[in-house]
């Protein structure tokens, strides 16, 4: 009976780290949560910002720009997206959208080492598009020759990549 108690406090413990708590689920299954916070710091170009469910995240200047938070001021509302593993794919002040993103399919021809550019082949032709700084790291698991789908967000940056089936 003890160990059965052990089993399921562990199973809730495990389910209550993995499964982001007031999360609101965007797109396709297990891909993205918003998140809502509030810019508590702006300092050294980064904008700091505080959620009731996650650690307090920051955006740098470079992608504040990028998405529209130029003018963005201690205590504005802030959405943000991320991804199954916590990372940041979008950002926008509270009241506006994050903009279209879309997804593009294809084979990996070539992934920047410095994370600054993908090309793809698609049957439409070959594709190249700049990478979010923060969506770089998932570049180094993919392999060149293998089928792949990224989302774009409304600048055209890919923000995400996953290997396709």
């Amino acid at each position: 009976m003890r160990y059965t108690l052990y089993f399921l406090l562990a199973v809730a413990a495990a389910l209550f780290l993995v499964a982001p708590a007031g999360a609101g689920q965007v797109g396709e299954p297990g891909g993205h949560y918003e998140f809502s916070g509030v810019i508590y710091k702006i300092d050294s170009g980064l904008l700091f910002v505080k959620t009731d469910t996650l650690r307090p995240r920051w955006i740098s200047q470079k992608k504040a720009d990028r998405l529209g938070l130029h003018d963005a001021r201690i205590g504005d509302a802030v959405n943000m997206l991320v991804d199954s593993g916590n990372q940041l794919l979008d950002a926008a002040l509270a009241g506006r959208s994050f903009g279209q993103h879309r997804m593009v399919a294809g084979t990996l021809r070539y992934a920047d080492p410095y994370w600054g550019e993908i090309q793809l082949s698609t049957p439409e032709g070959d594709v190249s598009f700049e990478v979010d700084t923060l969506a770089g790291s998932k570049l180094s698991v993919m392999q060149e020759g293998k089928p792949v789908t990224i989302e774009l967000d409304a600048d055209n940056y890919m923000i995400d990549i996953r290997p396709s089936r």
